[in-house]
C-alpha cells in the first residue's frame, strides 16, 4: 500500500525522458509506489475540491506491465474517495492507469507531452466529479488515430490521418501551434492568429489580418455546444452561432470551451458525412493532442488555415474527393462481397442441401439481418449511442475494436484461422444490445433487429441457431470494416459513408414502392412548434428551387428562411 512519507522522488535516474520535471510548474507532494514493480516515484499532485483527484508520477526503466500498473493503482487508491490518475513515464514514453473502478483502462504507451497536457487539464478540474466526467470524455481518444481529434463528418479520417502529414507545411505548422499550447478561450484565438472583436454579448468576431473570417462562440464551464442555454435564448450555442454567422455572412463558426475547440462550417453542404450543419464539425482538444500532432491546430483552425486559399480548404477538397470514391467502394463491397458471402456461409451453417425458393428467400433474409446489424452497431458507437467512449469493458468487445484487430491482422497478411471465435464475439454484441449489459452499460434496445423471437422475426430466431465459422464471417467482417488504401490497411466506419449518401438503399426489397409517413404533433404542442406548416415551408422551398411544383398538395411556397428564433417558433 502507497504512503505519503518522505522519499527521494525528485531524482532523475538513467531512464529520465525529454521532459526531467513532469509539470514542472506545479509543486508537488512525494509519495511511495510499490517498488516491488520497478517504480520510483516522480511526483503527487493533487486537483481541487473534496475528495480531490490524485496525480500519482512514476517512473520506470522499461514499459510497465498491465498488471504492476493495476496493482500499483489500487496501491495508491487504497479504497478511498479520492481518484487516481497513475502516470509511468518510460523509455518509450508514458503510461497511464486511472482514475476510478475496479478495473480501470490502461495505456501503456502514450506521447509525454500529451499525457502531461492531460494531467495539467484535469487537475484544473473544479472537483473531482468534474475530473472524472473529463477523464471519461477524453481518455478513449489516446486508442484512436487522432488522440484530441474528434471528426464528425466534417472531414475524411483517411485524409486527416494521411494526407495531412504529407503537406510540405506540416512542420512550420506544428511550430506555429505550439504558441498556442496552454492557452484558453480568448487567448487561445489570438495565437491561432486570430483579431478578436466583440459583435453581441454571446459572440465575437475573428479577423486575419482585415478579413472577415469566422463567428466565435465562448461557452462557460458548464455549458454544451448542443445544449440550451437560457443566455442563448433557450437555443443551442451552435445553433445561436450558426443563425448570427448567417446573417454576418461568414463562413466558418469556431466553438472555444478553454483549451477545446470545435469548427463548424455555415454552408449546407459542407463536409463529407452530409449531416445536419449542428452535427458537422471537427473537434480539437489540445490537452490531448501528441507533440508530433500539434500541426493539425494550426492546419485546421488558424486564421492561415481559414483563408479563401488555406489548408482547410485544401484538406476538406481532398477529403470529397477521397469520400466519393470510398461511397462507390462501399456500395460494391455490399453487393459483390458482403451479401454474397454472408448467404453462402449461412446456407453451409444450416446444412441444406436442395434449399427450395423459400429456404433461399430465408437465407438472404439472415444474411441481410446480420448486415443490418453490424451496420446498426457501427452507426451506434459512432454516434455514442453504444459506450465505446465511456465504458471500458464495453471498449474491449466493441466493433471498433474489433476492426483495429482485423485491420491489424490484414497488415500483417496473418491468415484467417479455424474456429468461430469472431461469430461468438459479434453475438455477444447483438445479445447485449438486445437484452441490455449493465457491466458493459448497454440498456436493453426495444426493437426488432436484434431478437431471437421466431414471433417477431423468423430470420432472427433462425441465426440463434446456428453458428458461422471464421472461414465464413471474417472475410465479411473484413469487407465492412476495413480498407486498403494507397498509405497502408486501415480500420473504417462504414456507416460514415452509409449517412453520407442521405438516403435508404432498399437492399433485398421485393417492392416496387415505398410509403414514407410525416406523423406531426398534437394540436396543442403543433400550436407551439408550428410543426407541419414549416416542414411544408420547407418542402415547398426545396421543390422550387429545382422547379417543379410543391411535392405536397396543398404546400405553400416556402420563404428562404433556415433557422427561427425562439420568437418566431412561438
Amino acid at each position: 500500500m502507497a504512503t505519503d512519507g518522505a522519499t527521494d522522488w525528485a531524482t532523475d535516474g538513467p531512464d529520465h525522458t525529454d521532459n526531467p520535471r513532469f509539470l514542472e510548474e506545479l509543486m508537488p507532494r512525494p509519495w511511495t509506489p510499490d517498488a516491488s514493480h520497478g517504480l520510483r516515484p516522480a511526483g503527487l499532485f493533487v486537483g481541487k475540491g473534496a475528495h480531490a483527484i490524485e496525480v500519482a508520477v512514476a517512473r520506470s526503466a522499461g514499459i510497465p506491465t498491465r498488471a504492476a500498473l493495476l496493482e500499483s493503482w489500487k496501491g495508491r487508491k487504497a479504497g478511498r474517495a479520492a481518484p487516481v490518475l497513475l502516470v509511468v513515464l518510460h523509455p518509450e514514453g508514458a503510461a497511464l492507469c486511472g482514475a476510478s473502478g475496479e478495473a480501470p483502462p490502461v495505456y501503456p504507451r502514450a506521447d509525454p507531452g500529451q499525457v502531461e497536457r492531460l494531467g495539467r487539464e484535469v487537475l484544473e478540474q473544479p472537483d473531482r466529479h468534474a475530473a472524472l466526467r473529463f477523464l471519461a470524455q477524453t481518455l478513449p481518444s489516446l486508442e484512436t488515430a487522432l488522440p484530441g481529434i474528434h471528426n464528425e463528418g466534417l472531414a475524411a479520417l483517411h485524409e486527416l490521418q494521411h494526407g495531412a502529414p504529407e503537406r510540405p507545411d506540416w512542420a512550420e505548422a506544428g511550430r506555429k501551434a505550439g504558441r498556442a499550447l496552454g492557452k484558453r478561450d480568448g487567448d487561445l484565438l489570438s495565437a491561432l492568429g486570430f483579431r478578436v472583436e466583440r459583435l453581441d454579448n454571446l459572440t465575437s468576431l475573428l479577423r486575419g489580418g482585415d478579413r472577415r473570417m469566422a463567428l466565435a462562440v465562448m461557452l462557460r464551464e458548464t455549458e454544451s455546444p448542443e445544449a440550451g442555454a437560457a443566455r442563448f435564448n433557450r437555443l443551442s450555442p451552435v445553433s445561436y452561432a450558426l443563425a448570427k454567422a448567417d446573417a454576418e455572412n461568414l463562413s466558418w463558426v469556431i466553438v472555444v470551451q478553454g483549451n477545446r475547440l470545435r469548427l463548424y462550417s455555415t454552408a449546407v453542404d459542407a463536409g463529407v458525412g452530409r449531416r445536419g450543419r449542428t452535427e458537422t464539425f471537427i473537434e480539437c482538444r489540445t490537452a490531448l493532442l501528441p507533440d508530433e500532432h500539434l500541426p493539425y491546430l494550426w492546419l485546421l483552425y488558424s486564421a492561415e488555415a481559414l483563408a479563401p486559399e488555406g489548408s482547410l480548404g485544401q484538406i476538406l477538397g481532398n477529403s470529397q474527393r477521397f469520400a466519393g470514391d470510398l461511397a462507390e467502394r462501399l456500395r460494391e463491397r455490399i453487393y459483390d462481397e458482403v451479401v454474397p458471402v454472408l448467404a453462402q456461409g449461412i446456407a453451409a451453417a444450416r446444412n441444406i442441401e436442395k434449399p427450395g425458393p423459400a429456404e433461399l428467400d430465408r437465407t438472404y433474409e439472415m444474411a441481410l439481418t446480420v448486415l443490418f446489424r453490424l451496420l446498426f452497431i457501427a452507426y451506434a458507437e459512432d454516434r455514442d449511442l453504444l459506450p465505446y467512449r465511456f465504458n471500458d469493458a464495453y471498449r474491449r468487445r466493441s466493433l471498433k475494436r474489433k476492426a483495429q484487430e482485423l485491420a491489424e491482422c490484414v497488415a500483417a497478411g496473418t491468415p484467417i484461422a479455424e474456429g468461430s471465435f469472431h461469430w461468438q464475439e459479434v453475438s455477444r454484441l447483438w445479445q447485449a444490445v438486445a437484452a441490455g449489459n449493465a457491466e458493459w452499460g448497454v440498456p436493453a434496445y426495444d426493437g426488432g433487429l436484434f431478437t431471437g423471437d421466431a414471433q417477431v422475426s423468423p430470420a432472427g430466431a433462425a441465426l440463434a441457431g446456428i453458428v458461422l465459422p471464421d472461414p465464413a464471417f471474417e472475410p465479411v467482417l473484413r469487407a465492412l470494416l476495413v480498407i486498403e488504401t494507397a498509405e497502408g490497411v486501415m480500420p473504417w466506419n462504414p456507416m460514415r459513408l452509409v449517412q453520407r449518401h442521405g438516403r435508404i438503399d432498399r437492399i433485398g426489397s421485393p417492392h416496387s414502392r415505398v410509403f414514407m409517413r410525416t406523423i406531426f404533433p398534437v394540436d396543442r404542442l403543433d400550436r407551439l412548434l408550428n410543426l407541419e406548416q414549416r416542414i411544408l415551408d420547407k418542402l415547398a422551398m426545396a421543390a422550387a428551387s429545382v422547379g417543379v411544383a410543391a411535392p405536397i398538395e396543398g404546400a405553400a411556397h416556402g420563404r428562404q428562411v433556415f433557422t427561427e428564433t425562439r420568437d418566431e417558433i412561438e
